[in-house]
């Protein structure tokens, strides 16, 4: 999955070539329109102001800049001295999409880092907001399945040289400590991912934050939930051409990779780093409670295709976008670093 996603030539997400909208493989809620981006915007702004928090803003796997761009042109609108004084940070591993963002976002004041520990030297510790957009879900994971015994789901080779799925016996600490950590119990023939490059991300931001909430938008699943009859074989699958292709192996490095979140895993994590768990609300309720509705156009309906029609579709959309998930954690300083 790393390489398939992420090897610097051949991986999905640094080849030149739209991800996301009719031209890619799946949609987002920034493919609809700028609505999703200028809730947020609005709800970022509040948090900032209402809590105190410096006025910094990092944007974690922010895509191809089209998030940003009308993210910060509603900061813009709404609060121009807040504006001034913001300072965002995207952190975006892909050339192809650093350059579009450059391109996207010329007219603010944005600076591209390729990775954690690069923003880490410009601002050693985060007091603001970190905000990510289904970027969990994109992260490498091991796959396991219980058949008596626990076993590993790994890459193999075929007589015609082609991949396929060889089990091994499941003896690595990291997965099994993982299970007793976060206390997720596997049933005899259940399949399920292990997000551990998710965790160690976590734990990065967890060390990072200082003062500030984190806002995480992805589609997941609790301890309780994946244990449901339903996700028996897991979520790991691949979209191509917006098809849902069940055999991840198949086409390596022209298909995008996902998997439902761990939410008890995140917010374990959190805890452990001292961030409290404030909310987790299905998208469309989130953005219903933040004003999404304000948003809806007056409309004349000779002409079904216009920019007002277009905006209140994204609407509904996003009303009933509830297959993802809004989790929201909270890192206040201690007393004697107030």
């Amino acid at each position: 999955m790393t390489l398939s996603l992420y090897h610097h030539k051949y991986g999905y997400y640094q080849k030149h070539a739209p991800k996301t909208g009719k031209r890619g493989d799946f949609i987002t809620s920034t493919s609809v329109g700028d609505v999703f981006s200028r809730v947020m915007a609005r709800v970022l702004i509040k948090e900032i102001q209402k809590n105190a928090y410096a006025p910094v803003i990092v944007d974690a796997g922010s895509g191809d800049g089209n998030f940003i761009s009308s993210f910060l042109d509603e900061v813009k609108t709404v609060d121009h001295k807040f504006y001034k004084k913001l300072t965002y940070f995207v952190l975006e591993s892909s050339p192809y999409h650093q350059q579009l963002i450059a391109e996207r976002t010329k007219h603010h004041n944005v600076l591209i880092y390729p990775s954690l520990s690069t923003i880490k030297e410009e601002l050693p510790k985060l007091n603001g907001i970190l905000f990510s957009n289904e970027l969990l879900d994109a992260f490498p994971v091991r796959v396991i399945e219980k058949q008596r015994e626990l076993l590993e789901v790994c890459v193999g080779l075929n007589d015609y040289d082609c991949f396929e799925e060889v089990y091994i016996p499941c003896t690595d600490p990291e997965i099994l400590n993982w299970l007793a950590c976060h206390e997720l119990q596997i049933s005899d023939g259940q399949r399920i991912e292990i997000p551990l490059a998710m965790g160690e991300w976590l734990d990065e931001i967890g060390i990072w934050l200082s003062h500030g909430k984190v806002f995480t938008v992805d589609y997941g699943y609790t301890n309780e939930e994946w244990g449901k009859p339903g996700r028996r074989r897991g979520s790991l699958r691949g979209y191509y051409n917006h098809q849902l292709i069940e055999n991840v192996l198949q086409f390596p490095g022209e298909m995008d990779i996902t998997t439902h979140v761990h939410v008890d895993a995140i917010r374990n994590i959190g805890l452990s780093h001292g961030i409290q768990w404030v909310d987790c609300l299905p998208q469309g309720h989130f953005l219903l409670k933040e004003g999404l509705l304000q948003f809806l156009q007056q409309t004349t309906p000779d002409n079904p295709f216009s920019r007002e029609h277009k905006q209140n579709r994204a609407v509904r959309w996003l009303a009933q976008s509830n297959q993802f998930l809004v989790m929201i954690q909270e890192k206040c300083p201690k007393k004697d670093d107030a």
